[in-house]
């Protein structure tokens, strides 16, 4: 029963229950004692990942944790954050090898220009290519570059070298020539030569200059090519391996260009035939011959020297050279090499209209020789050759 001094009192809404905090495993920090619900992370009671009190654990896994597919459990290094490359700078390749193959290349190549040391250049050139090459192909190796400038610059040291090799064993030889002509006119001499009063210097007369002619290169204007007739008007002197300038000089004396030859005049003609490179646009008006003086000339009696003849003169023109061929024979006892053959064409006036150069390898000792020289424009039929061969 209602006591009516007591009013009723009014519906009060009760504040909800706040649920109980997960409970962690006693030892972790803030851990609390009390009964445990199940958990999906394990054993009930362990406080779930992130909240409070929970120990971080490594994104790779670890107890009760098992690892993501792809890592390997507990993590390590070489798996970086989201967000960052992977793995640390590789380390530069090293140039040092191709760095010594182009400087060895360089070497040889310097070597190559220098007569006579040339013979060597092969060994650091010959170095740096095959450095070049293990530095190109070798992964490991840097200086690509380097590497290909190495074996240009040792394939061009080869060439060098070996042109300068050739002209090298050409100087030699063409000495020791010279040195075995020179030895075979001296043998003209006699004992009792050698103690007469012909050996004075007043016995030795000056060469002279018989003839000489001209003209411009049809197939390029600014070549020219010269003849010179020289004479050796001494019968029992000879001038051996002597030194002979043909100068072209303009109208005011000028000199235009320069060509040396060295040749040994035998007594009576001989001809130096050439061909000028450097005129340009200039005209040449006459050539100046500078030679050796009579006291260069060394005794060499005709009769025990020798001498060369010409025979059998025969031109053929087509339409765009003419060749003259012909014979030379030697009165020489002994064998002579490179015997330089000079063909001159002249017009049916006399007038000489061309020249040009051949050679005979070896002449046989009191034997004879086929030759055949080429001008390079056809020439007129009544045009008339000429040759003189020499040493």
């Amino acid at each position: 029963m209602t006591d009516p001094q007591t009013p009723a009192s009014p519906d009060v809404p009760v504040p909800p229950i706040p649920p109980a905090p997960p409970t962690a495993y006693p030892g972790f920090p803030g851990a609390q004692a009390g009964p445990s619900s199940p958990s999906p992370y394990g054993t009930p009671g362990q406080a779930a990942p992130g909240a409070p009190g929970a120990p971080a654990y490594p994104a790779g896994g670890s107890a009760g944790y098992p690892a993501a597919p792809g890592y390997p459990a507990g993590g390590g290094p070489g798996y970086p954050g989201p967000g960052y490359g992977g793995g640390s700078p590789g380390q530069q390749r090293p140039k040092g090898l191709a760095i010594t193959a182009l400087i060895l290349a360089g070497v040889g190549l310097v070597m190559a220009f220098i007569p006579f040391i040339t013979w060597f250049a092969g060994l650091p050139l010959l170095a740096g290519f095959v450095m070049g090459i293990v530095a190109l192909v070798n992964k490991k190796q840097g200086g690509k570059g380097l590497a290909i400038a190495s074996l240009a610059v040792s394939v061009v040291g080869w060439i060098v070298s070996i042109i300068f090799t050739i002209a090298s064993f050409g100087i030699i030889g063409q000495a020791a020539i010279d040195e075995a002509r020179r030895d075979e006119v001296s043998t003209g001499t006699t004992d009792d030569d050698a103690g007469t009063t012909d050996d004075a210097a007043g016995a030795r007369e000056e060469i002279t200059v018989v003839e000489t002619a001209f003209g411009q290169s049809s197939y390029d204007p600014s070549t020219w090519w010269y003849v010179a007739i020289i004479e050796n008007p001494n019968d029992d002197y000879i001038f051996s391996f002597s030194g002979i300038d043909v100068e072209a000089l303009d109208e005011n004396g000028t000199i235009l260009d320069s060509s040396s030859d060295y040749r040994t005049l035998l007594s009576g003609p001989t001809a130096i035939a050439g061909s000028f490179f450097s005129v340009g646009d200039a005209q040449i008006s006459e050539l100046s011959l500078r030679g050796p003086a009579a006291t260069d000339a060394i005794k060499a009696p005709g009769s025990t020297t020798g001498s060369f003849e010409i025979a059998e003169l025969t031109p053929t023109t087509d339409d765009y050279s003419t060749t003259v061929r012909g014979t030379v024979s030697s009165t020489f006892g002994e064998d002579q090499e490179f015997v330089q053959v000079v063909v001159i064409a002249r017009n049916a006036s006399g007038t000489i209209i061309g020249a040009d150069i051949g050679y005979i390898e070896r002449l046989p000792g009191e034997g004879s020789a086929q030759f055949e020289v080429l001008f390079f424009d056809p020439l007129p039929g009544d045009t008339t050759y000429e040759a003189y061969a020499g040493l």
